[in-house]
């Protein structure tokens, strides 16, 4: 999660950050036919609920709201990997990130 005392602003872009990780993880787990892959996923999911949770906790502003509603959107794109068709390329997942 974030560093303590840094600015909201570098704090968002961290929570942003994990999230984008989390979904690139769960894409990655599921390219590779890995047997965990709906568990990976689903934790990915709730890495990027816990940091949607956390931007709650950022001081007021429009920006907040913002990555509030990314990380939710992340989340939802994790939870979403596993009914994907088996036919997805490679170069989709990829576009998608």
């Amino acid at each position: 999660m974030p560093a303590s005392g840094s600015s909201p602003l570098l704090k968002k872009a961290d929570l942003l950050k994990n999230c984008c990780q989390a979904y690139a993880y769960a894409v990655e787990v599921h390219q590779n036919n890995s047997r965990m892959a709906e568990d990976m996923c689903k934790s990915c999911a709730e890495v990027c609920r816990a940091c949607a949770a956390d931007c709650l906790k950022l001081e007021q502003d429009s920006l907040r709201e913002d990555t509030y509603q990314m990380c939710l959107k992340y989340a939802e794109m994790c939870e979403k990997i596993m009914g994907f068709q088996t036919r997805s390329t490679k170069k989709e997942w990829k576009e998608s990130i």
